[in-house]
């Protein structure tokens, strides 16, 4: 368990249950060394989780799953605010651990599961968050959180094509709150229904209104948002290619 000055949980649960702004400094006191030092790159801030949590209701959301839930800071604030239990996945099992001591702390409905994406049941959710969550395998040593698993651009690939396949077999009325990026492609199926900045990424909220399925997908780039279609429309129009970005090439490929 992390040193927590006394009161720390009290008042965080306090400041969230009357609505009040909570510092993301105070509440990554509640978090152990390394967590509370990878926040800032790692961890939706209190602000991103409040305005999930806001979302979330307004989609009538009930079930909702955090994808690459870490510590469990977003789940922890989501549940808090929502009354309602929050789930996660997470492959490291020392965060699965502290995730699990958080909600106890403070009180929240939080159930997070050790394991991989593959590992999951998607059909038990109506709703799913992502914040990058597949960023990880691409990026340097120095800027992973930690190497106890390899970097892959096959391993992005394959994360990014599951939760592709998970998006287009849910039913209607599935919501889905990413922040900076889902990582991979949204369906078409999906309406944009909120977007908003915080710090310096975007977040946004998509609902599933439409059961039929052209195969064509929507990507994040940069922030901005663009249709696979018409990305590979726009590189045969100028004779341009993927060479330089093979991650958007696969990305544009027809849907599975």
């Amino acid at each position: 368990m992390p040193h927590v000055p006394a009161g720390v949980a009290e008042q965080v649960s306090r400041l969230l249950a009357e609505g009040h702004d909570v510092s993301d400094e105070l509440f990554d006191q509640l978090l152990t060394e390394r967590p509370r030092q990878k926040s800032k790159t790692y961890w939706t801030p209190v602000e991103g989780a409040k305005l999930a949590a806001a979302w979330l209701t307004e989609a009538k959301a009930e079930r909702v799953l955090d994808v690459g839930s870490g510590p469990g800071k977003f789940a922890t604030i989501v549940s808090l605010l929502t009354k309602r239990r929050v789930f996660g996945i997470e492959r490291r099992d020392e965060l699965v651990f502290q995730s699990r001591q958080l909600a106890r702390r403070l009180g929240a409905d939080v159930q997070v599961a050790e394991g991989t994406l593959e590992a999951v049941q998607p059909e038990k959710y109506d709703a799913f968050y992502f914040y990058n969550p597949f960023g990880e395998l691409l990026s340097s040593d120095a800027d992973r959180y930690d190497t106890s698993f390899p970097g892959s651009f096959d391993a992005y690939l394959r994360s990014a094509r599951l939760v592709e396949r998970w998006l287009r077999a849910a039913p209607v009325g599935t919501a889905m709150v990413t922040y900076n990026g889902l990582g991979g492609r949204i369906p078409t199926t999906y309406a944009l229904k909120r977007q908003a900045k915080v710090r310096q990424d975007v977040m946004r909220l998509w609902v599933k209104e439409r059961a039929h399925d052209d195969g064509d997908a929507v990507l994040e780039v940069e922030g901005e948002l663009v249709t696979a279609r018409h990305m590979l429309e726009l590189a045969k129009t100028s004779g341009a290619d993927f060479s330089d970005s093979p991650l958007v090439a696969a990305l544009c490929e027809p849907g599975e």
